[in-house]
């Protein structure tokens, strides 16, 4: 008995049980594709007629090699899982809730040995920090691979898959799609580790000479920029442009803001978070950023900066210097960078890569006093 046998796909009979499952019409557009796909799909990951009926009513034909090689161990429900890790299934289900994923139904099989040892690292790690701690750093820790999936796969789809599909090369998509994940995946998590033992000394760094405190409050210097008149060319611009436009804007601003030695917090769309913990180093980064932006021919930039005591939680930074810097980001005229008057006192005497000159005193949204802003310009 061949393979395809054994897979329920005869050889005799292979195109007969496609088409009585609705799955190959040998008269429709592009059939050979289609049929090369199938049988690549069911000769050699091994899919069945059922599987491969429901891959196609979830749309998923192309993917369906590579969620095999993803996850190719599921077989603990969720109740399992946990009693093989060794805890509750409440503390599971809020481990999974709070890493951004539904509650899985009580008989689905979506948990493998791998799972088994995360959820013994949560249980463990929850002695120590608490579970509030834990579910914490798991909601972080879910946010950042979110993050870096959607990348991965919007990097393939726009590479990879795009080319292909303008030219019906089905079978090719699919088995590239399952080489990536194959070849690629062990590699990135090995990736991921070493920049992540890089980020943890280059952060704790930033800590040096800071007093620990129950709210993690840290002083920084914060600071917003955003591109001027960027909606309304979103609404010009074809998406081609707009995204080459968005890319430029990304490599520009990533590489100036760590050539300073600062750390992009956060970006949404044509805007990004800064912080340093010097805050001479953030005034000069912010005219840094306008001008490496006008190089590229970017839209003009805008600059807010602040400096003093902010919560760092989850990742991410809060407090009213935060807010403060994201107000005057937004009160700053296209090409310009505003400060307040603590920051510009504090670095008065300082000669630096740029001066401050005063812009009055501006009613912010959601400020009940004035601020007195100063712009930074070079000296």
């Amino acid at each position: 008995m061949s393979e395809r046998d054994e897979a329920g796909i005869g050889a005799a009979d292979d195109h007969e049980d496609l088409i009585a499952a609705g799955l190959y019409d040998p008269s429709a557009p592009h059939a050979a594709e289609r049929l090369e796909l199938l049988l690549f799909l069911a000769d050699e990951v091994g899919a069945s007629i059922p599987e491969l009926v429901q891959a196609d009513e979830e749309d998923r034909l192309l993917s369906i090699a590579a969620f095999r090689a993803i996850r190719p161990e599921a077989r603990f429900t969720l109740a399992e899982v946990a009693a093989e890790a060794g805890t509750d299934v409440d503390f599971a289900a809020r481990v999974w809730r709070a890493a951004g994923f539904p509650n899985p139904r009580p008989f689905e099989r979506r948990f493998g040995p791998a799972d088994v040892a995360m959820f013994e690292l949560l249980r463990v790690g929850a002695e120590f920090v608490g579970e509030g701690g834990m579910l914490q750093l798991v909601r972080t820790l879910g946010q950042a691979t979110a993050q870096i999936a959607e990348s991965e796969i919007a990097l393939v789809r726009s590479t990879m898959e795009a080319p292909l599909s303008a030219q019906q090369r089905w079978v090719d998509i699919a088995r590239g799609y399952r080489d990536v994940v194959a070849s690629l995946f062990p590699r990135v998590v090995e990736a991921l580790d070493t920049l992540h033992r890089h980020q943890v000394d280059a952060i704790a760094r930033r800590y040096v000479g800071s007093t620990p405190n129950p709210t993690n409050v840290v002083p920084l210097a914060v600071g917003f920029a955003d591109l001027c008149g960027f909606t309304g060319l979103s609404t010009r611009l074809a998406a081609d442009e707009l995204g080459r436009m968005l890319a430029d804007f990304e490599a520009v601003t990533g590489d100036t803001v760590a050539a300073a030695g600062a750390s992009v917090v956060k970006r949404i769309g044509d805007a990004l978070m800064f912080v340093t913990n010097a805050p001479g180093v953030a005034c000069a980064l912010s005219l840094d950023l306008i001008e490496a932006c006008g190089r590229a021919r970017l839209p003009k930039l805008r600059a807010g900066v602040t400096f003093g005591d902010v919560i760092v939680r989850q990742g991410d930074f809060y407090g009213p210097v935060v807010n403060l810097a994201a107000r005057l980001v937004a009160a700053a005229e296209p090409g310009t960078a505003l400060t307040d008057e603590s920051l510009q006192q504090r670095l008065a005497r300082v000669r630096g890569r740029y001066t401050f000159v005063p812009a009055g005193r501006l009613e912010l949204h959601g400020l009940t006093e004035a601020v007195a802003a100063y712009q930074l310009l070079r000296p």
